[in-house]
């Protein structure tokens, strides 16, 4: 028992010190070769996250307390998702319905956020809210859709029973397919960067931030990128990883080489999408919005084929 928590807090230490990575690899080898530019180094976002951390903290006149307490909330709910993905073959912190609460916690984190940045006062930080909360209502319904089709094909809205129970039918195919571009409009990466459009309204709702607060809303983005990589990882994949390391006889051995296979698919998901992001145009917010609203119909396809029985 002792070793399966320690195991989960090992995991979320180790998403929080991947991620940073990730992040770099992608803007050196995957943006910076597609666009045929040399890129900043690959440990480039850890040297501005410790400097940032090492900056003086500034606070806007007209900022209310929600505008300082947003980074850290946002933060430390994208850590508690975190815990509650089963990286590991163990059942130990799931339940009926962790689905559900993994959903809340990411669409919490990133609302938030919003709320933070629009409390500092500033009209630009505005806007990019209501910009994000129309893209997030937008994108939520959705997420809903699909996984109303995966937990009526597996009976269950348990992320464990999901990701270690196979369902090969079409209606599970096209979930999957709209969990991979939820995982895209999640990632707030470009043409879904309306939020943040720096031509536009200068970085959006963290305009005003700066120091520690900018920091910790970085690193919650960034991890958040890596939490719609790994649901979809864990809905499509996650069966067929199982699978593997049942092969394996030795439990710590077992736990170990599922959460290796499990974090090493979200990772190539996540430079999978930056790929995608870096040879796409740019979207306006009215663009960004349609086309989310447009591609529901692949959810929608999925939730009949389920209520259908295929």
């Amino acid at each position: 028992m002792v070793i399966q928590y320690l195991a989960v807090i090992l995991i979320a230490g180790l998403v929080v010190l991947l991620t940073p990575l990730l992040d770099g690899v992608e803007r050196k080898f995957v943006r910076a070769k597609i666009q045929s530019r040399v890129g900043p180094p690959v440990l480039q976002t850890y040297y501005d996250l410790v400097k940032l951390i090492k900056k003086e903290l500034l606070i806007p006149s007209t900022a209310s307390e929600l505008f300082l307490l947003a980074p850290p909330i946002s933060l430390i709910t994208n850590l508690i998702a975190i815990s509650i993905l089963p990286y590991t073959l163990s059942s130990i912190l799931n339940f009926e319905g962790d689905l559900i609460l993994l959903i809340y916690l990411i669409v919490f984190s990133s609302t938030i956020s919003l709320l933070g940045g629009s409390a500092s006062g500033n009209p630009f930080a505005e806007v990019s809210s209501s910009r994000e909360l129309s893209l997030i209502l937008a994108s939520e319904l959705f997420l809903g859709i699909s996984i109303a089709a995966i937990a009526l094909r597996h009976s269950s809205l348990s992320l464990y029973n999901i990701s270690t129970n196979l369902v090969l039918l079409p209606s599970m195919l096209f979930a999957c397919i709209s969990l991979l571009y939820y995982a895209f409009i999640k990632s707030a990466r470009t043409p879904y960067d309306i939020a943040e459009a720096e031509p536009e309204i200068a970085s959006g709702y963290m305009l005003e931030y700066s120091g520690p607060l900018l920091a910790f809303l970085i690193l919650s983005n960034l991890i958040r990128r890596f939490l719609v990589s790994s649901l979809f990882v864990l809905v499509a994949f996650g069966p067929i990883v199982s699978t593997v390391t049942s092969l394996v006889s030795v439990e710590v051995f077992k736990y170990a080489v599922n959460t290796f296979l499990t974090i090493s698919l979200s990772a190539s998901v996540y430079l999978l999408l930056g790929m995608i992001s870096a040879i796409h145009g740019r979207y306006r917010v009215k663009h960004a919005i349609e086309s989310v609203r447009k591609y529901t119909l692949i959810p929608l396809l999925a939730l009949i084929l389920a209520m259908a029985g295929f």
